[in-house]
C-alpha cells in the first residue's frame, strides 16, 4: 500500500470589488502575470505603473474590477483580478438603449489557488445580473476559450472587423 500523502491545506480565497485605492495592487498583478508568461522581462517598461495609475483614475468610473486574494496566515495577498467595462448602447426608435459588459483582463497568478478564475468570473456574472446587463461579451485567447465555454459563454461569430485609425503608440500621423 502506498504511503499516504499529507493533505495540503487549501488556502482561503476571497473575491472583492476593487476600489480606488487598489490600483497599485492590480498593476502589480498585471505586471507579474505578464512576466510569468514570458511576455515581458522582469522590470521591463519602467513607466508601466505610472501609465496604469493614469488609466485607473480615468477608467474606474465605468469599469468594475474584482480582486481575488488568498489568505496566508493573517495576511491576504492579491492573486488574481478581472475587469468588466460597462457599455451603454445608443437607443434607437423602438429599441431602448441597453447595457452590456465587456470582460477583459482575467488575471490569475501561477501561485493562485485552484478555482480563482472561476470565482472571479462568478463575481462578474452575479454583478451583471444585478445591474441588469443584457450580456457579457469577451474575446478569449485560444488558451482561455474552453474555460469560458465551460462557464456558459457561447460563440457569437468569428468575424471581427478592425479599422486601424493610426492613433496611439506606433500609429501613423
Amino acid at each position: 500500500m502506498p504511503p499516504e500523502r499529507p493533505e495540503r491545506a487549501v488556502p482561503e480565497v476571497r473575491v472583492r470589488r476593487a476600489g480606488p485605492t487598489d490600483g497599485d495592487a492590480v498593476a502589480a498583478l498585471r505586471r507579474a502575470w505578464v512576466e510569468q508568461r514570458g511576455r515581458a522581462a522582469p522590470g521591463e517598461d519602467p513607466g508601466f505603473e505610472q501609465g496604469f495609475a493614469t488609466w485607473w483614475r480615468a477608467e474606474l468610473s465605468h469599469h468594475v474590477v474584482w480582486v481575488a486574494e488568498a489568505r496566508s496566515g493573517e495576511d491576504w495577498a492579491a492573486v488574481g483580478s478581472l475587469d468588466v467595462a460597462e457599455v451603454a448602447a445608443m437607443p434607437a426608435p423602438g429599441r431602448p438603449g441597453e447595457r452590456w459588459g465587456y470582460v477583459g483582463s482575467l488575471v490569475a497568478l501561477g501561485a493562485a489557488p485552484r478555482g480563482v478564475p472561476r470565482k472571479l468570473l462568478g463575481a462578474a456574472v452575479a454583478h451583471a445580473r444585478a445591474r441588469g446587463l443584457v450580456r457579457l461579451v469577451l474575446r478569449p485567447s485560444p488558451a482561455g476559450a474552453a474555460f469560458y465555454r465551460a462557464a456558459g459563454f457561447t460563440p457569437a461569430g468569428d468575424d471581427i472587423v478592425v479599422l486601424p485609425t493610426g492613433g496611439g503608440p506606433g500609429g501613423t500621423s
